[in-house]
């Protein structure tokens, strides 16, 4: 190859960040990862596991934080890589594993039911905050719900990176700030209990979520951590971020992992590291969060008349939750509790709805849709975010029941999620057939199997008994 080809072929794949000014400038995509996660679990699952059980079971916060996200980081590493989703190259897998293509593209129904919960409960502490009376056959709540549908729609539809990225980044640091005052300034009624709640133990029933055990465990893996739909999100996000691999392909510069030259594979590693911090800052800021989530609901709720009495339910869990304010600044913190929670919740909704659309689009394009049919990739994401809004809008107007949703849907999905990781790191090794760009770290692959495992069978054990318990 003379030197020109070199310098040209140099050029098609950029340097990684070397300053933390750079790194930071690409924390985006972990950034939208960490929002929309932190409004999933942290902001529901958490505080209402640490309402009910106390300081009992905050072992599963490091446990699930620290692991989980070494499965998100092979996610991500094997797009940065290679320069596609894990999603394209599952489809092209023997029979034996290609099926779990489909899985992952069901799951996404699956997680849709799942935002139920956010949905609800972003609408609820709408209500309580601005009551609307009856608006036809719509009473105040519904009328909430459907204008939260409508304003995620709008931001998600104009498909621009930028916004989901400066709104998410902004709404998680609010938050983080304002429950971290409170789980400090309640300490003393709940560090007493923080070495017996680190010793894993089975955790008993939270009435909140309609489940306990292994089942609550279940639960906590799927919502906590990386969850399944910002797991999606995240992968979908790091390609619009165009980071490694990504870059020369969004160029439409022709490439292969055969021809990298010993530059390309050292700037691809450094790339790899770079996703691989996003990750492990990202997983400190939600271990961070759920702890202090869990502490101050375990501090300010636990052993109340709400939780006793099992009435911490339905679309006012929000709202019953803002005692975790009120309980400490005094009543006119509430207001701020319930806002801060909303936009929580709220960039929930818009993460996994762009990066579930993306997902459904990419798999609509292998089976070659838009080869055989006159419409565009534009207008296939359009009807499937929409189908993702109208799916929890829909079952929280006819069921009702927020949580029971909720709950039901990560216990189902979390299996999806494990069996992502292991095909992640599969592919990782069989499919990136350039020396050195294989995963090379083995305590990281130790704790993305055993995130993978944990995932599969926690659920697995509980998913029948539980579904028909729910079911009743």
């Amino acid at each position: 190859m003379s030197t020109e080809a070199v310098e040209a072929t140099e050029a098609r794949i950029s340097e990684p960040p070397s300053t933390l000014k750079e790194f930071f400038s690409y924390m985006g995509p972990a950034w939208v990862f960490t929002a929309s996660q932190i409004g999933g679990g942290e902001a529901l699952s958490v505080p209402v596991g640490g309402a009910y059980l106390g300081m009992n079971a905050i072992w599963l916060i490091p446990l699930i934080t620290f692991t989980k996200i070494f499965g998100q980081y092979y996610l991500v590493r094997y797009g940065v890589m290679s320069g596609e989703t894990f999603l394209d190259a599952l489809y092209r897998q023997p029979k034996w594993l290609k099926w779990v293509f489909y899985y992952v593209f069901l799951g996404g129904l699956v997680y849709a039911i799942g935002l139920s919960g956010h949905l609800g409960e972003t609408a609820g502490a709408a209500q309580t905050m601005v009551p609307i009376g009856s608006v036809g056959a719509l009473n105040g709540t519904g009328f909430w719900m459907i204008a939260t549908v409508l304003l995620g729609l709008g931001i998600v539809l104009l498909r621009s990176y930028d916004l989901i990225e400066k709104l998410s980044t902004v709404l998680l640091w609010v938050f983080l700030i304002m429950i971290a005052f409170v789980s400090i300034l309640t300490a003393d009624q709940w560090a007493s209990g923080l070495a017996s709640g680190l010793i894993p133990t089975v955790p008993g029933y939270v009435d909140g979520l309609g489940v306990g055990g292994l089942a609550f465990v279940a639960t906590m893996f799927g919502w906590i951590g990386a969850g399944f739909g910002p797991t999606v999100s995240y992968v979908w996000f790091a390609k619009d971020k165009v980071m490694g691999m990504f870059e020369p392909k969004a160029n439409g510069v022709e490439i292969s992992k055969q021809d990298l030259t010993d530059e390309e594979v050292k700037r691809l590693k450094g790339w790899g590291d770079i996703v691989l911090w996003q990750n492990v800052l990202s997983s400190v800021i939600l271990a961070v969060f759920s702890f202090f989530m869990w502490t101050a609901a375990a501090a300010t709720l636990h052993g109340t008349e709400i939780v006793e009495s099992g009435e911490l339910g339905g679309f006012e869990v929000v709202p019953q939750m803002a005692t975790i304010f009120t309980s400490v600044y005094g009543e006119w913190s509430a207001s701020i509790f319930l806002l801060s929670v909303m936009a929580a919740l709220f960039s929930t909704l818009i993460g996994p709805l762009y990066g579930m659309s993306r997902l459904w689009e990419d798999a609509f394009a292998v089976h070659g849709l838009f080869d055989k049919y006159d419409i565009t990739r534009d207008t296939v994401f359009r009807l499937v975010v929409v189908l993702f809004a109208i799916i929890p809008l829909a079952l929280n107007l006819v069921i009702e029941a927020p949580l029971f949703l909720f709950a039901l849907s990560g216990i189902i999905f979390a299996p999806a999620v494990g069996l992502m990781y292991l095909a992640a790191l599969y592919m990782s090794y069989t499919d990136i057939d350039q020396p050195g760009l294989a995963p090379l770290r083995p305590w990281a692959v130790a704790l993305a199997l055993f995130a993978a495992v944990a995932l599969i069978g926690t659920a697995a054990y509980q998913i029948y008994p539980t579904i028909l318990n729910l079911i009743g």
